[in-house]
């Protein structure tokens, strides 16, 4: 790959010219989105966020996040585009990025001119490490994976991406619940909308503290986030804000702190649906149901209150093979495979 010629921002080879999105101009979002959302043409269309999901998202960056949203355009066409997530508060070696070239465009050097830009504006940050994702389907990963290792990336994690059906789901839950209560003992669940309760706020992000650490992650190399109640509150601000509705459900230990995880978040603005963030439980407190008791209240809870969702999606590591279990008995199915690529600059 051609390493970044020092040239200012805004001009590439030949016709191609990078233009930063103005995240304000709905207009300009849009036409990024469009891009975006055309160059995965190989995955199932109800697995990928719709605008009506997503404008609103990629409007504001995440608390503890810088967010650059650009396009690589030939005259007034974009042709791809990267979102480039800077994290502010940890990891600061580290960028997280999207590169999609529009299909109709590939193969005239887009994708190149966009990965120079991204790894450009890295470098300007004092990064060190590019982690991009690719999606793999039955059809196969539309040439991401080939791309992405042409150009010095490596496989750092593979995760299953997997989906259910929740209507088609639900008659399983009575018989798995039953098995819950046989096992949790003195430990409870409790779930949430949106906002977590005071008594649970400390100790909810004591948990989500330690989740990186806990989660296989392959050679990601990942460092937990130091979810202090601020964060955890601006998080959840942000989620609303955004139109996320977000069903959290906690396992609960005898002495009243947080052991245990989970939470599905749907948009407000086309709730068909759903995502599972992260779900997990800290080690010294398994062994009595309690992943599955907290996804099944999780469920319970966005069936009740959103019955127009139809999917749930989840990913966890293929090695993960408790929560694989978990997912498989209350009826997830493979769907693709996600393979996380990282780049040392």
């Amino acid at each position: 790959m051609v390493e970044p010629s020092g040239r200012p921002p805004g001009h590439v080879a030949g016709r191609l010219a990078v233009r930063d999105v103005d995240t304000s101009d709905e207009g300009q979002l849009r036409g990024w989105y469009d891009v975006w959302r055309a160059g995965q043409p190989h995955r199932r269309p109800d697995l990928i966020p719709s605008w009506e999901a997503a404008g609103r998202a990629l409007s504001t960056a995440p608390p503890g996040f810088e967010l650059q949203l650009f396009g690589v355009f030939d005259a007034d066409t974009p042709v791809g585009v990267s979102l480039v997530n800077l994290p502010l508060d940890d990891n600061p070696t580290v960028v997280y990025a999207d590169v999609m070239a529009h299909p109709d465009h590939r193969r005239r050097g887009v994708g190149t001119a966009v990965l120079e830009e991204l790894e450009r504006r890295a470098r300007v940050a004092g990064r060190e490490r590019v982690l991009t994702e690719v999606f793999q389907t039955p059809a196969g990963d539309g040439g991401g994976c080939a791309f992405a290792e042409a150009r010095g990336y490596v496989a750092a994690n593979r995760e299953g991406v997997k989906a259910i059906d929740l209507a088609a789901s639900e008659p399983r839950w009575r018989e798995l619940e039953e098995q819950v209560a046989a096992a949790l003992g003195d430990y409870r669940v409790v779930s949430w909308r949106d906002r977590c309760p005071e008594e649970y706020v400390d100790s909810f992000g004591a948990a989500q503290s330690r989740v990186m650490s806990l989660i296989p992650q392959g050679d990601l190399d990942l460092e937990d986030r130091d979810w202090t109640v601020e964060r955890v509150r601006a998080a959840e601000e942000r989620r609303v804000q955004v139109g996320l509705a977000t069903f959290e459900s906690v396992a609960v230990a005898p002495d009243g702190t947080v052991v245990g995880l989970t939470g599905v978040r749907v948009s407000t603005h086309d709730p068909r649906t759903a995502h599972i963030g992260v779900t997990m439980v800290l080690p010294e407190h398994r062994g009595h149901r309690l992943g599955l008791a907290i996804k099944l209240a999780s469920h319970r809870a966005l069936r009740a209150a959103v019955p127009q969702c139809r999917l749930v999606t989840t990913s966890n590591a293929e090695v993960n093979a408790h929560m694989n279990a978990i997912n498989e008995a209350m009826g997830y199915r493979l769907v693709e495979t996600l393979v996380e690529y990282h780049k040392r600059l």
